[in-house]
């Protein structure tokens, strides 16, 4: 009987390939979720920086500077759980088992164009 040692897959093998699969795991989450954070703060900050405009040139409604006040609270939110997610991968229990921020609530923004139904102008 010949044995060919090249395809010899020892238990340390195993163990390595499985780490490795739950490191990119874990990595490809932290990514999406960093992703997901990056655009709700871009489009909260477009929607505040489109609502200074008007307050800086004296034409926003008082609802509108509502709104401004509103976003600046919902944007806090999500910078505080980006910066939450930078930390994750200094946890005791990464990559096997980090402890995710809780994610903001979605702000729901009227004016954003990504907002209003495909096929409506």
């Amino acid at each position: 009987m010949n044995i060919d040692w090249s395809k010899l897959i020892t238990m340390e093998m195993k163990d390595a390939t499985a780490a490795a699969l739950v490191l990119a795991n874990a990595k490809s989450e932290l990514a999406n979720r960093n992703t997901a954070a990056v655009v709700q703060i871009a489009r909260i900050q477009d929607r505040i920086e489109t609502l200074g405009y008007g307050i800086d040139a004296g034409e926003a409604t008082e609802e509108d500077e509502v709104e401004q006040a509103a976003l600046m609270i919902s944007i806090a939110s999500w910078k505080s759980y980006k910066f939450a997610l930078g930390k994750v991968t200094k946890q005791p229990t990464w990559p096997a088992a980090p402890v995710w921020p809780v994610e903001p609530a979605i702000q729901v923004i009227e004016a954003d164009p990504e907002a209003r139904p495909s096929g409506t102008m």
